[in-house]
């Protein structure tokens, strides 16, 4: 691409997030995702510190106006005056002592990247704002990372269990949905199934009203996810709570990866103030650190999620195999194994079709082109895979990907995801993260730093 159509591409980025933007915070999308969501946040504010640092900053102070007396902060922070009736009757966060009384949450988390978009967004803030900022953000991320450990790791073997697919970010993937195929499902679920009346679901589905249902979870996912919300509402949302032989408990890969580099992102920024992380955090973060061997399967070459109830690892493959590379935590045989699924000269394709890296690989038999996590190229994850790459100095690869992360962009518009096969746009138009991360990555271009 040449410098002048660089830097079109970044003006139609940048267009797209002033059009989301709302007030201090920015929508995923106008019509599919009216409200506040964590990592989506994060991701924005990653994107906008490179033209516009006090506006990130101000998105991720925004997540804060969420977060819990007890340190959680929530995957969804909703709008006011958005007819969202359905969504808000799942959570009913008022109900509950700890959260907030002037907005309404979900009661669940979502992948841990406030302290990484914190430290990155900190970076081009001048240095009195930088500080400000950083002191304001300490403490409120100490406590949310205080209590994935305290209410998710009751086992304390440093890997964070999650309740609900929606958590982990990557929602429909196979592994979470094979556990909740498994799963013991209430009379209604079965009945709807049984009678194939699990469409009439789509009446009440705000996604389906805007994208193909082809593209979205299938009805049958739909009412399972819904099943497992209600489920975790009548134990509170607390994991200890939970029955384990009633519920779907998994150590998600991906969300652990990145609680990952978000410690170290913690640990940086409290070197730039002064402060240590110690006690118990400190132990918990070392954990972490050390825990990833036992979510390795040396069988398949793959890294996986594990059932936190039974200690079965979920060995359907998916890109989230290749998040622990960002966080440092392989080793050179295994990380070896991992970068050669990737690029040109790889033998196995799967995570190298024509428009990598697809969210499961084309070979596996879980894969669906246009199906939401079940196959789909997303710009995030390609993102997170080229961060992992930066780290083990796989410079060629990187460069590839980024270019063609950049030109599926470029050719589809700021799209919510894309065929991994033919590059054709899908999901929701004008997509916060994928301006963003496209703006993050042009950026990285320029300045030669790879």
């Amino acid at each position: 691409m040449s410098p002048e159509g660089r830097a079109a591409l970044a003006d139609r980025a940048r267009g797209v997030l002033d059009r989301n933007r709302r007030g201090t915070w920015t929508i995923p999308s106008k019509a599919l995702y009216p409200h506040q969501w964590l990592w989506d946040s994060c991701f924005t504010a990653i994107g906008l510190a490179h033209h516009d640092a006090r506006r990130a900053a101000g998105e991720i102070d925004a997540l804060f106006r969420g977060q819990w007396g007890n340190g959680m902060l929530p995957h969804m922070i909703f709008a006011s005056r958005i007819k969202d009736i359905g969504s808000k009757r799942i959570w009913q966060s008022k109900r509950h002592a700890q959260a907030p009384r002037d907005v309404e949450t979900s009661c669940i988390t979502q992948p841990p990247l406030p302290a990484i978009a914190s430290w990155r967004v900190a970076q081009h803030l001048p240095v009195d704002e930088r500080r400000a900022f950083l002191a304001n953000a300490y403490p409120r991320l100490v406590a949310y990372h205080r209590w994935l450990y305290r209410e998710r790791d009751l086992e304390d073997r440093g890997l964070v269990t999650l309740m609900h697919p929606w958590e982990c970010g990557l929602d429909t993937t196979p592994p979470w949905m094979r556990a909740l195929h498994e799963m013991s499902e209430p009379w209604w679920v079965r009945m709807a199934l049984k009678l194939r009346l699990a469409r009439v679901a789509r009446l009440f589905r705000r996604d389906t009203k805007f994208i193909p249902a082809a593209e979205r979870a299938s009805d049958g996912d739909g009412l399972r996810m819904l099943a497992l919300a209600r489920h975790a509402k009548r134990h509170d949302f607390e994991l200890r709570r939970l029955p384990p032989d009633e519920s779907v408990l998994i150590e998600d890969l991906a969300f652990n990866s990145l609680l990952c580099v978000s410690n170290t992102a913690l640990g940086q920024i409290a070197e730039e103030l002064g402060e240590t992380v110690d006690g118990d955090l400190a132990r918990s973060i070392d954990l972490t650190a050390h825990a990833f061997d036992q979510l390795w399967d040396d069988d398949s070459g793959h890294y996986c999620s594990r059932n936190a109830v039974t200690g079965d690892l979920l060995t359907i493959p998916t890109v989230a195999t290749f998040f622990p590379l960002w966080a440092g935590v392989v080793d050179q045989a295994r990380a070896g194994r991992l970068i050669g699924l990737l690029g040109n000269e790889s033998e196995d394709q799967g995570f190298w079709p024509a428009h990598p890296v697809p969210s499961v690989p084309t070979n596996a038999r879980q894969f669906q082109e246009r199906r939401y996590w079940k196959g789909p190229t997303w710009v995030n994850t390609n993102w997170i895979v080229i961060q992992g790459l930066r780290v083990y100095g796989e410079h060629a690869v990187v460069n590839e990907l980024t270019e063609r992360t950049i030109g599926l962009v470029e050719r589809g518009g700021c799209a919510e995801y894309f065929s991994a096969l033919t590059g054709e746009a899908m999901g929701a138009e004008e997509f916060s993260w994928t301006a963003a991360l496209v703006l993050d990555l042009l950026a990285t271009e320029s300045s030669g730093s790879v």
